[in-house]
């Protein structure tokens, strides 16, 4: 042990030397860089060399200073970003178990985020991002489908060491810093915001060609907007707001008058404070009749208390210790360009990103590998944002579905299932909770934000859609019943219980807003009269049914335009999405599936290629089982066999009426 830490040592003292204006790194650099990597690789369980390393500061004093002058040597610059991602792992992730429990480990856990927090304070510097700039902006103008494997892992280990540099914890208590000032996060942002890497993030989240990075584009958007409150982003403009200056003036008065209570409190001594006398207490009975007299040093005379002897009442250990979340106002420079650039993702980003993770969400909702804290948090801070700044329907119109709520919804009771069944991370779970209900709660404020759009049609007949959906569904007026008869405070905060009803107070409200329209009872009453004679069903004329070689010739000249829609992404309105399955109906799910069959055989002989394309896309997902509707993975080409397979059969086709409820 004592040997490798010498050679780490030695290693570092042979990395190369700053002359001040240029860092003259040694011939065998690289050798040592790839030495230091193979000894973090091998680090013991107590991180002991990984400290080591932070206790000589070598990020500090050489690898920040050797990336920028050494960017455009291949090695070096691979090496050098190779080495800053492993340094700057988040801690939690060296714990798999969570933070330690004992004396020793909490020691150490607590040393690794005070060498992470002097990391955060060296990537303060413009000339560390300027260089990751440049490699980064080489690899994106590459288009992604000839990039080569290495530039797609430069990619992601630039982004994967901003995400790092950005999670690093704040300690306000060693910043000293107040409201409006720039804190050590706030320049890491400016930092990022001067040298253009926050507009390199924007164009990542916002191509559909860099899906495969989108998870880390929006871990480095909600880890920019930690410490913000949507409703001051919101409010931000070039000019102080007279609420915001009344806001200042309260609080600086507020100040005031508690130091000036606290010096009514200690009004200053005559007598030394060591002096010690017999005093009488007047108004204090003893156990005669006479006022108790006092053995005692002045001090603690004045603060007489007879409750000290006695034992203290022993408190239950079962409640879990509010952590308080560290909101506060960064410098004004700062605030604008975060509520610059929150614009900018919503405009440009927001809906793409959303869909994307969420599809790749849904698609490993099996393992444990990903978290969707981060997606349910984007969702709620940008749409409060979206509604605290003017609603935009169009802006945020992936998350104001159906599909969204009931995505929402499935997480919040996986949540409290696993509370239930893994006992052990049950305040894991229960955090991941609160972030799934605030966004619940989010979307509710905003779908009643909606009525306020009166002008725009959409927008209300996407309010009663979704008005309808959510009030009408059984799981949703349950779920808030359940999350307040379950709650647990050995693992549940009072904050969440507060959120929840909150929450439940929201819903109330829309729950008001749907019944206060009339609800239509049907009252089936048997009359005593004779039975009535069942009259013969009318006989229906029946059309004569195209022949195969008809249907093969118009196949024929429609195949272009149906591959072309498959070959992109649909975009039809919410209120014309046909919905393939219905709970409600009294139908039997076989039925329904032969009826979905016939929907998109009438839409394709119809001419609406979209709504059959998209019916066939959401039966897959419905009924996945022996592929009746292709397989999940299936590619263009096989779905237009496929489609071409349902179009030239004729297929029994359904009325007008039984038509598929298009939304």
């Amino acid at each position: 042990m004592s040997v490798l830490l010498a050679d780490i040592d030695a290693t570092c003292a042979a990395l190369g030397v700053s002359d001040g204006s240029r860092y003259q790194a040694e011939p065998d650099a690289a050798e040592g860089l790839k030495h230091l990597i193979w000894i973090l690789r091998r680090d013991l369980d107590n991180h002991e060399y990984r400290r080591h390393l932070g206790r000589a500061k070598v990020l500090q004093t050489d690898l920040v200073y050797m990336l920028p002058d050494y960017v455009q040597h291949e090695e070096l610059s691979d090496l050098l970003i190779r080495l800053l991602v492993i340094l700057t792992n988040p801690t939690l992730l060296l714990y798999r178990d969570g933070p330690p429990n004992d004396n020793h480990g909490r020691k150490v856990f607590m040393e690794l985020i005070d060498i992470l927090q002097g990391y955060k304070a060296a990537f303060t510097r413009d000339k560390i991002w300027t260089a990751l700039f440049e490699k980064l902006k080489q690899a994106l103008e590459i288009a992604f489908a000839i990039r080569s494997e290495e530039q797609n892992l430069l990619i992601e280990r630039i982004l994967v060491l901003v995400r790092n540099v950005l999670q690093v914890p704040a300690n306000p208590e060693a910043e000293c810093r107040a409201d409006n000032d720039a804190s050590l996060h706030d320049q890491v942002i400016w930092a990022l915001h001067q040298t253009g890497i926050l507009d390199l993030v924007l164009f990542i989240v916002s191509s559909p060609d860099e899906a495969q990075f989108h998870l880390h584009g929006l871990e480095i958007i909600c880890l920019l907007y930690r410490e913000q409150n949507a409703e001051s982003l919101a409010d931000a403009s070039l000019q102080r707001s007279l609420s915001e200056k009344q806001r200042d003036q309260q609080e600086l008065l507020a100040a005031r008058r508690r130091e000036h209570a606290r010096r009514q409190a200690r009004p200053p001594s005559g007598r030394h404070s060591r002096f010690g006398g017999t005093y009488v207490m007047r108004n204090m009975k003893s156990v005669s009749d006479r006022d108790i007299i006092c053995h005692q040093a002045l001090q603690r005379v004045s603060a007489m208390d007879f409750d000290r002897e006695k034992q203290a009442q022993k408190r239950s250990h079962r409640h879990i210790k509010e952590q308080a979340q560290v909101t506060r106002r960064s410098a004004f420079t700062v605030r604008l360009c975060l509520r610059e650039y929150c614009i900018e993702v919503l405009r440009s980003a927001y809906n793409t990103l959303v869909r994307q993770v969420r599809r790749v969400l849904e698609r490993n909702a099996g393992s444990s590998s990903h978290d969707d804290s981060y997606l349910l948090w984007a969702i709620r801070f940008f749409m409060e944002f979206n509604r605290l700044s003017g609603l935009q329907l169009q802006l945020v119109s992936e998350s104001l579905s159906v599909q969204c709520f009931h995505w929402v919804l499935t997480r919040m009771q996986h949540d409290m299932d696993m509370i239930q069944s893994d006992k052990k991370q049950a305040r894991l779970w229960a955090k991941r909770l609160h972030v799934a209900l605030l966004t619940f709660r989010e979307l509710l404020q905003s779908l009643l934000g909606l009525q306020k759009l009166k002008d725009d049609d959409n927008a209300r007949g996407l309010f009663d859609m979704l008005l309808n959906n959510v009030c009408y569904v059984l799981e949703y007026r349950e779920t808030i019943l359940h999350l307040l008869m379950n709650y647990n405070e050995a693992h549940s905060t009072k904050v969440f219980l507060r959120d929840v009803v909150e929450t439940a107070n929201v819903f109330i409200k829309m729950m008001e807003r749907f019944c206060q329209d009339a609800v239509v009872v049907q009252d089936k009453r048997r009359t005593g009269g004779g039975k009535r004679k069942k009259q013969p069903p009318a006989s229906k004329s029946k059309l004569p049914q195209p022949t195969e070689e008809e249907l093969s010739s118009k196949w024929a000249e429609m195949a272009s335009e149906v591959s072309m829609l498959l070959a992109t992404e649909l975009q039809l309105p919410e209120h014309e999405q046909p919905l393939p399955f219905d709970a409600a109906s009294e139908k039997s799910i076989d039925d329904q599936r032969e009826g979905c069959m016939m929907h998109i055989n009438k839409f394709l002989r119809t001419g609406k290629l979209e709504h059959g394309i998209a019916l066939l896309r959401s039966a897959r997902e419905v009924w996945p089982e022996d592929d009746v509707f292709g397989s999940i993975t299936a590619a263009p080409e096989d779905e237009l066999l496929l489609l071409r397979e349902i179009f030239v059969h004729n297929i029994t086709t359904v009325d007008a009426a039984d038509a598929p409820d298009c939304r």
